[in-house]
C-alpha cells in the first residue's frame, strides 16, 4: 500500500460465509463562485494541520517523502470532504489507490509507521462511501451480487491444497513469498469465513511473509492480489 517491502504484504462480518456468503448489509475574501472551492480548501488545511503532524526519523534514517505524503492525503481529504459523495469524479484516490500507494524515501522523512496508519483509516472511510454510492446508483441487490462473486472467487482459492493456492514464480531461483508462511494466514482467512467472529483487516495488512525460492514460494503479484480482494471483501462487508 504505503512501500515495496521485500517479503511482505499489505489482508459486517465476513463469517457467515464459506458455505454461503451471506452479503446483507486576514485574508482576501474569495469570489463568491469561488466559496465551495475556498471552503474545501480550508477545511483540508484545517485537517492536515489538525490530524497530520507525521513524526519524522533522524536525518540518517529513512523515511517517507513528506512532499509526497501531504500532496496525497490532501487529495484524498479534500474527496472525503465533498457534499456530492460522488467518488468517480476523483480519480487516483479510491479505497484500492490508497491501500496500494507507494511512497519514494528520503533520509529524514516521515515515520512510516503513522502514516500507514492515517491511510488504513482513509482507506476505510472511502470504503464505506464507495460501498454507499454503488448502493445508491445500482441498489442492494447488484451490491449482494458483487459480494457473492468476490467471496466465491475468494474462497474458490482458499479451499485449494496446501503449496497449490498460488504460482510459483517462472524462474527456478526467483524469490517469492514462503509457502508455508501464505497458507498459514490462507487458513486463518478460511477460519475466519466459517466462523461468526469479526475479522480485522489489519490481519492481512500487516501480513509479513519470508522470502524462498524454488517450489518452496508462491508468486508474489498473484499473492498480493489476491490479499488486495481480500482486504476488499473484509471492508464491504462490515
Amino acid at each position: 500500500m504505503s512501500e515495496n517491502t521485500p517479503g511482505s504484504s499489505p489482508a459486517d462480518r465476513p463469517t457467515r460465509a464459506i458455505n454461503g456468503l451471506d452479503t446483507s448489509t486576514g485574508s482576501q475574501q474569495a469570489p463568491a463562485h469561488d466559496a465551495p472551492a475556498a471552503q474545501t480548501a480550508g477545511r483540508v488545511k484545517a485537517a492536515r494541520d489538525a490530524g497530520r503532524r507525521f513524526s519524522r526519523v533522524s536525518e540518517e534514517q529513512w523515511g517517507y517523502d513528506p512532499a509526497e505524503v501531504d500532496d496525497f492525503l490532501d487529495r484524498v481529504d479534500a474527496v472525503l470532504l465533498t457534499t456530492s459523495g460522488d467518488l468517480r469524479s476523483a480519480p487516483g484516490v479510491s479505497s484500492r489507490q490508497v491501500r496500494e500507494r507507494v511512497f519514494d524515501r528520503v533520509q529524514g522523512g516521515y515515520d512510516s509507521a503513522p502514516v500507514d496508519a492515517r491511510l488504513d483509516e482513509l482507506e476505510d472511510q472511502l470504503a464505506d462511501r464507495e460501498r454507499d454510492a454503488f448502493i445508491h446508483e445500482h441498489g442492494p441487490q447488484r451490491w449482494e451480487e458483487h459480494l457473492e462473486l468476490l467471496g466465491q472467487t475468494l474462497l474458490g482459492r482458499l479451499n485449494r491444497p496446501h503449496g497449490e493456492r498460488f504460482r510459483q514464480p517462472s524462474q527456478r531461483k526467483q524469490l517469492g513469498y514462503s509457502v508455508a508462511d501464505v497458507d498459514v494466514l490462507c487458513d486463518r482467512l478460511t477460519e475466519h469465513f466459517r466462523s461468526d467472529e469479526d475479522l480485522d483487516p489489519s490481519l492481512v495488512r500487516k501480513a509479513v511473509f519470508r522470502q524462498a525460492q524454488g517450489q518452496r514460494c508462491y508468486e508474489e503479484q498473484q499473492v498480493d492480489a489476491f490479499l488486495d480482494r481480500a482486504v476488499e471483501l473484509i471492508l464491504a462487508l462490515r
